[in-house]
Parts: structure tokens; C-alpha cells; sequence
């Protein structure tokens, strides 16, 4: 099977995508294409249909999925737009119908009303200096365990498709030496029975893939923990030769978690990963019902590891919060709940390497929002810096509303939301789950988009 390029109708390039095999009776054609094709990605998406509307920027078509016993969730005849193609668009480079300086559109699906959106938005930069991004589908997608991968080497300013991978969900990029790896569960936000669980939990195993090409080819997605798992792109901090990272168990309620391996072992090994036990969120201050998720992982002042976790169900009295545990040994315990601009949406925090200064992008609930009662609140993504992370002090706004919408409307339909980022010299690359510019609710991201965040230290400079 051959894919044929199109540039302004002429074909200019036909690249072979594989030996094709007679699909599987009772599997449907996106499952089977997937299989058919692990090194051509587009296909899979696409089911043999891409056209190019110009050098720098793709659109791949597919077909309004149809409902197929077995094969989970799709565009159904409910939908706002019953049987319309759903695109996704990649490559338009910096966005110019906006007022928001730096903002690139890595991809764009739609149209919205298919009720098809693109989550875990994640970053990292290879030993080659290729910016990588990424991410998966959610809402009535059927495709929704396949990590798509772009790439970037001009710095963030263009971006092109490179891979899919299969049965990764909620996966974050991290790096050791020149090998590129994807952490995150063979699951979503959908009940099933994971093994050794016996009743439908959220999310699935851990799972982790790895690539030795800048990203062009991956190995199949490996478990490396059973059970039901939840997560989100969050960082992998290295301590002394030990890699961490965060994870929430599912049979435990969300239970935080974190899990380490030696960065020197064969990581897509199960014997080389260990956790911690899994703990709850303890009641708010007020007795306040609390729960929590995708923390990040982060050395602390005294060298040891900590669990930086978002707080949901935040009130007036309580938000804009975070639940800070340490592990010890191999127990994470609680430490105490710390005021910083953290509202209900994932955040991210690091810290600098060079000043032990720590720094996190984030959504907070602003004053305004706190004050109408609206604690959930997505449309505002802020710069923050600590010492010790315990005091927060908010440095810039990094994205907000644009559109003309009042406060009601933008908090309805706008989200720059669940950020990942990573230090590039005197900046941060963030990347972004965008719901902007035609999302049907602020939680329905139609875009991911990336921004540098220029002299991150001068602008939290006291």
C-alpha cells in the first residue's frame, strides 16, 4: 500500500506504508490499520486519506467513527454533528487571530461538535535538540489510546507529525542519555477490569515505551505495574541515579503514589520499577471532603523526593492549593496542604537544577473567579516561583482570554489547561490543552498549543 502526497493537487512524493493484511473479521478499520501500520502513523489516523493544504500544514481526515461491538466509544448519531468527518490538523505553526504572544498550534481537532478532543498535552527536548510534543483523544473517540507525536526542529515555531503510539494513555516524555521514553497506562477515563482487579476501575496498567530515533520509531507500549492506574503528562525527576514519578491508584479511591527505577536499568523491565503505597487525601482544613491527582514529582530542599499533588473539590475558604507528601522510605505521607496558585486543573513543578529555585505553570482561581463562586475556573495560566515549596508568589500571566467573552462565558468555553513544561536555557517551553476559539466547554480542548515563556528567572525576580 502506497501513500500518495498531495501539494496543492499535484503528487509530489508516494512513500510505501506497509504489506497490507486482510482485516480481522469483526475488527474495525482504525483498530486494524493501527495494527497494519506501526511505522506509518498518518494511516492510521487517516485510513488512507490525508491531503496537504500546504508544505508546512496537514490535515488528516478520517471518517465520523462508527459504533463497533468491542472496540470501545465513537462519534455516535447523538452528536452535535451526526456522521461528520472529524479532522485533525497539524503543522499551522504561530497562531496570528489572537493577541497572545509566542502561542504556536501544534494540532487541532474538530469540528468541535464532534465531541472529539485532544488531551495530555506533553514536551521534551532530545539529546538532538528536537522539541517533542504530544498527545491523545478524548471525549467520543474511539482512538483514545494512541499518544501522537510531533516534532520540532526550529525551536517550537513549526511542527510536523511524526508517530503514533499504541496503548499509551496520559503519557508524559522523559529522556536518559539519547533514548527518549513515554510513561502512562494502557487505560483511560473509561471503567474497565484490570487485572488484578476484579470490577471496572478508571485508567489501566502502567506502561512505558521507549525510542533510540529522536522519536521516528517506538517500541510496542510495555507494562511495567498491573492494576488501575490514573495519571497525567507529570514529570520524571531524577535523584541520585533513582528516577521518580507519580501515578494514583485507582483501587484505592485516587490514591497518590509514587513509582522509582534506577535510570541504568533496562526501565521497560518490570523488575526494575518499585512504588510506594498509596495514599488518600486527608480532609481540608475546614473538614472539607478532598480529593486528589497528577502530582508532580519533586526534590524537595532537603534532597528528598515529594509528591506536588492537584486539590479538587476547592471551596471560598479553600482554594487555590496543593497537597505536598513526601516519601518515605516507602511510604508517602502526608506533609500539609500549601497556598500557591493552583486551582483544579493538572499543574506542573520543577525545580532549577542550577538555584534549587522551583517554578510551575499553573491555572489559578483569580480573585474575580473566587469571588462569583467559580473555583473551577481554567482560562488563566500563571507563572509561579518558591523557594522551598511551601510559599508561592505568582510572577506573570503566561495565557488568558482574548476572545471578548465576559467572565461567565470565557470560564465556560476557554481553557489553557493541564500545562507541561520544560527549562530551554533562560526560557520554559510550555505545551498546553487548549480550549480556545470554538471549544464547546473549557474542558473540551480543540487545540494543543505550545508557548515560550521568555527569561522565566527575570520575570520572578523579587
Amino acid at each position: 500500500l502506497t501513500l500518495f502526497e498531495l501539494h496543492h493537487g499535484a503528487v509530489t512524493t508516494s512513500v510505501p506504508l506497509c504489506t497490507c493484511r486482510r482485516r480481522p473479521r469483526g475488527k474495525d478499520w482504525v483498530s486494524w490499520m493501527m495494527m497494519a501500520t506501526p511505522r506509518w502513523g498518518e494511516l492510521a489516523l487517516v485510513m488512507g486519506v490525508m491531503v496537504a493544504v500546504s508544505t508546512a500544514q496537514k490535515t488528516y481526515t478520517f471518517p465520523a467513527p462508527r459504533v463497533t461491538p468491542g472496540v470501545g466509544a465513537s462519534v455516535s448519531s447523538s452528536s452535535g454533528c451526526p456522521g461528520t468527518d472529524i479532522r485533525v490538523r497539524v503543522g499551522r505553526g504561530r497562531m496570528h487571530d489572537t493577541t497572545l504572544t509566542n502561542l504556536t498550534e501544534v494540532a487541532w481537532v474538530g469540528p468541535e461538535c464532534g465531541k472529539v478532543y485532544l488531551g495530555s498535552a506533553s514536551v521534551v527536548k532530545t539529546s538532538a535538540g528536537t522539541l517533542l510534543t504530544g498527545s491523545d483523544f478524548f471525549g467520543d473517540a474511539q482512538y483514545d489510546d494512541v499518544k501522537m507525536v510531533f516534532a520540532s526542529t526550529d525551536d517550537g515555531e513549526s511542527w510536523s507529525f511524526r508517530a503514533n503510539v499504541t496503548r499509551m494513555y496520559w503519557a508524559n516524555f522523559f529522556t536518559v542519555g539519547k533514548a527518549i521514553y513515554l510513561m502512562g497506562t494502557d487505560g483511560d477515563d473509561k471503567d474497565k477490569v484490570s487485572p488484578p482487579n476484579k470490577v471496572p476501575l478508571k485508567g489501566g496498567p502502567v506502561v512505558i515505551a521507549r525510542s533510540d530515533d529522536d522519536g521516528v520509531t517506538w517500541t510496542p507500549a510495555t507494562m511495567i505495574l498491573p492494576g488501575s492506574f490514573q495519571t497525567a503528562p507529570t514529570p520524571v525527576v531524577v535523584v541520585n541515579g533513582t528516577l521518580y514519578r507519580t501515578m494514583e491508584d485507582s483501587s484505592v479511591g485516587v490514591g497518590a503514589l509514587l513509582m522509582w527505577a534506577r535510570a541504568d536499568a533496562d526501565l521497560l523491565s518490570p523488575a526494575s520499577w518499585s512504588r510506594s503505597t498509596a495514599l488518600a487525601a486527608p480532609k481540608g482544613p475546614n473538614g472539607e471532603a478532598v480529593d486528589w491527582q497528577e502530582g508532580s514529582a519533586v526534590v524537595g530542599p532537603d534532597s528528598e523526593v515529594y509528591n506536588l499533588l492537584r486539590v479538587n473539590h476547592q471551596t471560598k475558604p479553600f482554594h487555590n492549593v496543593a497537597g505536598l507528601t513526601k516519601l518515605v522510605g516507602e511510604t508517602l505521607t502526608f506533609v500539609k496542604y500549601v497556598n500557591g496558585p493552583f486551582g483544579t486543573s493538572k499543574f506542573v513543578v520543577r525545580r532549577h537544577d542550577g538555584t534549587g529555585v522551583y517554578y510551575s505553570l499553573s491555572t489559578d482561581v483569580t480573585p474575580e473567579a473566587a469571588a462569583d463562586g467559580r473555583m473551577n475556573d481554567r482560562n488563566h495560566l500563571v507563572l509561579a516561583t518558591s523557594p522551598d515549596m511551601v510559599e508561592w508568589r505568582t510572577c506573570r500571566t503566561v495565557l488568558h482570554d482574548d476572545t471578548g467573552f465576559d467572565a461567565n462565558q470565557s470560564a465556560l468555553f476557554t481553557g489553557f489547561e493541564y500545562p507541561d513544561w520544560i527549562f530551554d536555557g533562560d526560557d520554559i517551553i510550555a505545551a498546553v490543552r487548549t480550549a480556545y476559539r470554538g471549544a464547546v466547554s473549557a474542558g473540551s480542548s480543540n487545540r494543543l498549543t505550545t508557548i515560550r515563556v521568555p527569561g522565566f528567572a527575570s520575570a520572578c525576580a523579587t
